[in-house]
């Protein structure tokens, strides 16, 4: 029987977060460890546990079968400490530990995502806590909940996925818009032909799919593809490329007449947002005062 120390919990998550990165060149950042101090930590847990965790050489890093099953139960052992410490903060009317949130791209300039918001009133009731805030695809946040590498995620999810909770938030207003130099520009907003549409240069996100939900785009040919807003927005900034934003996000080149929206009456849309749990998963502490917090701003409480 092994007992497990605060020093074996240490190394569990050291090789955890070296498993999740694909390998201990990509873990250095993550863990703010050079290179030598991660393969003496994988070597003293190896040599604690008795069993080789991972092979490393030139067909890259992999875990072995013992490394695998270690894995998932490292997984289970660290949640349940996460949620322990948790439930002793809550009995001593204290949030601590960690929260993990990612969200996608460019939501700050919208009034109605009220993150900022819910973050300072968590923070409010907390010092201790540590928050841990990235922004990814809705797919990487799908999965990141679903690995349990995150506590919630938010954004505009196509789909569902089984395992996963998903709660209505609110809706994006998103248009499509073309920028200065652009042969529709001055024709912009109102006065543009539907028909003159056709056979343009148009920016398609990589993890949606507007030309086949918006049926009246099918025309438009597809002359980039990228996965961030602001590379979107660069394009459209080219005066060569039409592509959909959301309202909130193009404010800023609208002002400055840098952008203009294109038939809004025909080619507005909406994106929905919804916050994402892991159906299995007990919420901590920290998670649910952020989501009350969160719940309570976006209702209007």
């Amino acid at each position: 029987m092994i007992k497990v120390t605060d020093f074996d919990l240490r190394l569990l998550r050291i090789f955890k977060t070296v498993s999740d990165c694909g390998g201990f060149s990509a873990a250095e950042s993550a863990l703010n460890m050079n290179l030598s101090t991660i393969s003496t930590h994988m070597a003293d847990l190896e040599a604690r546990l008795g069993i080789r965790l991972c092979e490393r050489g030139r067909r890259g890093f992999r875990l072995t079968d013992e490394g695998h099953s270690l894995y998932r139960a490292a997984e289970r052992l660290l949640d349940s400490v996460e949620v322990f410490h948790t439930d002793i903060g809550g009995i001593r009317g204290q949030i601590s530990g960690e929260l993990a949130i990612d969200v996608v791209d460019n939501t700050i300039t919208d009034v109605q995502s009220r993150i900022a918001g819910a973050i300072g009133v968590l923070k409010e009731q907390s010092r201790d806590l540590e928050i841990r805030l990235e922004i990814k695809s809705p797919r990487e946040i799908e999965v990141g909940v679903l690995e349990r590498k995150l506590h919630l995620g938010i954004g505009p999810f196509r789909d569902t996925q089984p395992g996963l909770i998903y709660e209505p938030l609110y809706r994006e207003e998103i248009q499509l818009y073309c920028g200065a130099g652009h042969p529709l520009f001055v024709l912009a907003p109102d006065d543009v032909d539907m028909q003159s549409l056709s056979g343009l240069d148009y920016v398609a996100r990589g993890y949606l799919r507007e030309t086949k939900e918006f049926g009246i785009l099918s025309n438009l040919k597809v002359g980039a593809s990228v996965f961030h807003m602001e590379a979107v927005a660069t394009l459209i900034l080219s005066g060569k490329f039409v592509g959909y934003l959301p309202t909130h996000y193009a404010q800023h080149w609208i002002r400055q007449d840098l952008m203009r929206s294109l038939r809004p009456d025909r080619l507005t849309h909406h994106a929905e947002f919804r916050l994402i749990t892991r159906k299995d998963r007990e919420t901590t502490v920290a998670a649910r005062a952020f989501l009350d917090a969160l719940r309570g701003g976006v209702s209007g409480k």
